[in-house]
């Protein structure tokens, strides 16, 4: 069983797609990771799990194109 994700716009510059708003995906690597989403000094950003670098919704935004991707994962064993 796997679990599928549909991207709508895609930043080709930053390679990061959204689901919506709260979910972005970095497309870079294979395969694919979601990035975590929060609020830094008040403004909407996400960072890629383990480091320290912050890429802000404004950012992201302003290279959005509308193109769909599907990304397939596999489900948790549990």
């Amino acid at each position: 069983m796997e679990q599928i994700v549909r991207i709508q716009y895609v930043n080709t510059k930053l390679q990061i797609g959204l689901v919506n708003w709260r979910q972005a995906w970095l497309l870079s690597v294979n395969p694919a990771i979601q990035l975590t989403t929060e609020v830094y000094k008040g403004k909407l950003v996400f960072r890629v799990p383990g480091t320290s670098r912050r890429i802000s919704y404004q950012r992201i935004k302003q290279g959005l194109i509308k193109k769909q991707i599907i990304i397939q994962q596999k489900a948790l064993p549990f």
